[in-house]
């Protein structure tokens, strides 16, 4: 059976749309890529001169707030937040937050058995969900209280040494498309640069503290 030549061309166009689609998408993650890199070698800067900007334990919660926003920029997410364990009270702390909740959620206490974030904390292990709805586990508590749609969320524990000490929770990209393992990665490599930070203003906190 002969093939219309007008069928060929048509194929032959959808072909290069197809490629052109996916050139896009990698010249997109390249570009994030990028970016994560540069965000990167700012927030290993900012550890760095912890010591020279640090020079009282009131200042700590701007350090946070800092250190997540640049951890936010690494991979262009507009919400997220920093929680520290207290043990003593059995309880997680918002004590940095990022994006629309910040009023509402910062210095919040919840339990450290609630959601995703107890999840994480727990197990020791990192979360990613590309849609939240899909896990048991999720609390929409924040969603309802704050009319805001949670789609995609990660969250992974943050580290002292060894210890974990809380947790870093971020959720939906700016452009509404899903978490997925790259953005995962960029978030622990994050993450473990903050926990190495905290080590740092630790230090200080002692120091002036036997002053």
């Amino acid at each position: 059976m002969a093939i219309d030549r007008r069928d060929i061309i048509q194929i032959l166009r959808d072909e290069n749309d197809l490629l052109k689609a996916r050139n896009r998408q990698i010249s997109k993650k390249l570009a994030g890529s990028q970016q994560a890199f540069r965000v990167l070698n700012q927030l290993c800067d900012k550890a760095q001169s912890i010591s020279d900007t640090y020079s009282s334990a009131e200042e700590l919660s701007n350090v946070l707030r800092q250190l997540l926003e640049i951890v936010l920029h690494a991979s262009d997410i507009e919400n997220g937040s920093l929680l520290l364990i207290d043990e003593l009270a059995n309880e997680l702390e918002f004590v940095a937050v990022v994006g629309e909740s910040r009023e509402y959620l910062i210095n919040q206490r919840i339990s450290m058995e609630t959601g995703l974030v107890g999840e994480t904390i727990h197990s020791g292990q990192p979360v990613l969900y590309s849609d939240v709805r899909s896990s048991r586990v999720w609390s929409k508590a924040i969603d309802e209280n704050l009319n805001f749609r949670t789609q995609s969320l990660m969250c992974v524990p943050l580290k002292n040494r060894d210890a974990i000490i809380g947790a870093i929770e971020v959720v939906n990209h700016v452009d509404d498309v899903p978490f997925d393992e790259h953005d995962l990665d960029i978030l622990m490599v994050s993450t473990r640069m903050v926990g190495l930070a905290l080590e740092r203003v630790e230090a200080i906190t002692m120091a002036l503290e036997s002053e």
